[in-house]
């Protein structure tokens, strides 16, 4: 159900629609969404294949107990080079049966570490959060030679791209492409389901959608929440392992019975559709796709100013409700969120239409 997930479905349900023919290989569990019919998934374990064979689970066994502890943070160049491997023969496999493969679209570091040998033009790999700043450090320089210098890099925002381009100038790398193409957001599907009837709280509320995790920063936006000394209640909206430290939280500030925990929902749209205001507090985003989402929905946004894509989503005059990683800035934008909301534009949030963002994939060269 997260971001990764979620936009690759996407974009593999408007390239079928527009007429071409998809695949997606999922490396691990079965997705929790399903795509279009059309769409052919396959799925294709490269971890479990490995270790079948008797070289493989040796290989294995040695460069987790040996090479990864010795190499900090190598796991991922022990795996890519037989995860690389497995993937050529499962496309010459696809292209056997289906004809040839005119483009390669991974999505997330996890998916591209698993495939940083794939120096196939064909391959574009999707960055989908913003990279640390260069430590200047032998290994720092060689991760940053495999996983990204003459690579097609394609980030899902400006903030992204930036910190992609500062890694390769740091170490004097160039990338093949370097380019920005942000998520899609199936808009009409969201409208639709944000009409769908739920059971809302009787009093107004402010939401927010998101795992509970230290990137997500909820304990910020409750503190502030908590300054902000508004009428409305709280709603979270996610699951996460720091549900109970959060709520614990919610009891030491006094907030009982304001702040509601609904967990993980399947459509969370209803209620961005009802709040009076989408609320996200997070350290990072690489896009900020739960933003544009509540835009949809016609709710206006107050972010914090994180690195990454907040500034990709809010523009014009919705950057006045972009706040800094305070407790006091963010209270007084809630505020004047609530008192002065920003009514959304449609044109903000058709930028990111699914079909309009296939096109620019289906365009790289």
């Amino acid at each position: 159900m997260g971001g990764i997930e979620r936009n690759t479905i996407t974009l593999a349900n408007n390239l079928v629609e527009m007429g071409h023919d998809v695949h997606i290989v999922v490396y691990k569990k079965r997705p929790g969404l399903v795509p279009d019919p059309r769409v052919y998934i396959h799925y294709f374990d490269i971890d479990k294949i490995n270790r079948i064979t008797v070289i493989g689970l040796i290989y294995d066994l040695f460069t987790r107990t040996f090479l990864a502890p010795l190499i900090p943070r190598s796991g991922f160049v022990w795996r890519g080079i037989y995860g690389s491997w497995f993937f050529r023969l499962l496309l010459r496999k696809l292209e056997k049966q289906f004809g040839s493969i005119d483009k390669i679209i991974t999505r997330g570091q996890g998916a591209f570490e698993m495939l940083w040998r794939l120096r196939d033009p064909r391959c574009y790999q999707v960055i989908v959060s913003p990279i640390d700043p260069p430590s200047h450090g032998w290994l720092d320089r060689w991760y940053s030679r495999l996983l990204f210098a003459g690579k097609n890099n394609v980030c899902n925002s400006t903030g992204v791209m930036e910190s992609v381009k500062a890694r390769l100038q740091a170490y004097g790398y160039s990338a093949r492409q370097l380019v920005v193409i942000s998520n899609p957001i199936p808009i009409d599907r969201i409208e639709q389901l944000s009409h769908e009837p739920v059971t809302l709280p009787q009093r107004p509320f402010i939401v927010h959608v998101a795992r509970l995790t230290y990137q997500k920063n909820q304990e910020l936006l409750i503190r502030a929440f908590h300054a902000a000394n508004v009428e409305e209640d709280l709603v979270i909206i996610g699951g996460g392992q720091d549900r109970s430290k959060l709520e614990k939280l919610v009891v030491t500030l006094g907030l009982d019975g304001r702040v509601l925990f609904l967990g993980q929902l399947e459509n969370p749209y209803p209620w961005m559709r009802a709040a009076k205001l989408f609320v996200l507090s997070s350290r990072y985003e690489g896009f900020g796709l739960v933003m544009a989402e509540a835009h949809v929905c016609g709710t206006p946004v107050v972010a914090v100013d994180c690195r990454g894509g907040v500034r990709d989503v809010l523009i014009e005059e919705q950057t006045r409700l972009i706040s800094e990683p305070t407790v006091e800035r963010l209270a007084d934008k809630i505020r004047e969120g609530i008192t002065d909301p920003v009514e959304v534009r449609r044109e903000w949030v058709e930028r990111f239409e699914a079909k309009k963002i296939a096109s620019q994939f289906l365009e790289l060269s």
